[in-house]
């Protein structure tokens, strides 16, 4: 009797392990291929954190994309520029379907291809991470220890750190600063350094490899947390429009409508690493401030 029960017991768990067996592909395979029904999208992002770790970067945006994927029926593959003008012309041409613009890269991208669509722009904390803004400020900067510097007319025949010729806040802001006096880059600096992204400026400036920088208020608080208090402010900007989330035509409408809606919903947990709090919707005109900066700045020869 005990043999027999024995018997029939292994037979049963035999059969039930073939069954699982029989059935486990065809779950696999309709997870796949569910997965792989999705349309994909590339999403480009500027090198805002070049000298960052590709992993560390694809790490950090990996939440965000994975769930924008899933509100809006979609994969995301993430593009990283090499530089602004990378993800500026990945944009206008198609290669990337959504981007990640600044403001001065978004007006330049709007300008070469004018069907590209503002999908949302970014809100960011304000210093003390009570109100989201919709806009954020750009610095100069210098060591506390520089006592000879305590205007930004004190950077006259001195070394300077921008970071690229499209960065609103990394250049195109201070350079607006000596186009509004008639002066040009060379007139007045010593010598001038384009490091590619702001941590690198901030992180030059501590070194004192040069007597001052141009960044913004995000970086400007990571760097007080990398290198201590050691730096203070020479300009502060008024307030400028954030950072553009774009679509390329090619990006179907109601992708489009269902990026717009899902993006002002997000938690502000996923953002973490970024420097962002969530996204509103905004016209195309909240950049018109960003283009009076380029066209004053424009009347002086560009360097």
């Amino acid at each position: 009797m005990g043999k027999a029960m024995k018997t029939t017991g292994s037979i049963v768990f035999i059969v039930l392990l073939v069954v699982s067996i029989l059935h486990l592909p065809e779950i696999q395979a309709d997870s796949r291929n569910s997965d792989e029904d999705k349309p994909v999208y590339y999403y480009g992002i500027m090198p805002v954190q070049k000298g960052q770790p590709l992993d560390e970067i694809r790490t950090i945006y990996k939440p965000i994309l994975t769930w924008l994927g899933a509100e809006v029926g979609c994969r995301f593959i993430l593009v990283h520029g090499q530089t602004y003008e990378d993800i500026i012309n990945m944009v206008v041409d198609g290669k990337v379907q959504v981007a990640t613009l600044g403001p001065v890269p978004y007006v330049i991208a709007k300008k070469k291809n004018a069907k590209l669509k503002l999908l949302a722009s970014e809100l960011y904390w304000d210093a003390g991470k009570k109100k989201p803004h919709d806009s954020y400020s750009g610095y100069i900067l210098a060591l506390k220890t520089r006592e000879d510097i305590k205007m930004f007319q004190d950077f006259k025949g001195k070394k300077f750190a921008f970071v690229n010729r499209q960065s609103t806040s990394g250049y195109r802001y201070p350079k607006f600063l000596l186009s509004s006096k008639g002066l040009t880059l060379e007139d007045f600096f010593a010598k001038t350094f384009f490091l590619g992204s702001h941590p690198r400026v901030t992180d030059a400036i501590a070194a004192g490899s040069v007597d001052g920088g141009a960044t913004y208020n995000y970086n400007f608080r990571q760097a007080v947390k990398k290198h201590g208090n050691v730096f203070k402010v020479i300009v502060e900007s008024p307030p400028m429009p954030s950072q553009a989330i774009v679509a390329h035509p090619s990006l179907p409408d109601d992708i489009c409508a269902k990026i717009q809606k899902a993006l002002p919903t997000i938690d502000p947990a996923l953002l973490k690493g970024i420097g962002g709090y969530g996204y509103v919707i905004r016209k195309d005109s909240f950049y018109d401030f960003v283009r009076s900066i380029i066209r004053q700045s424009e009347k002086i020869k560009a360097n």
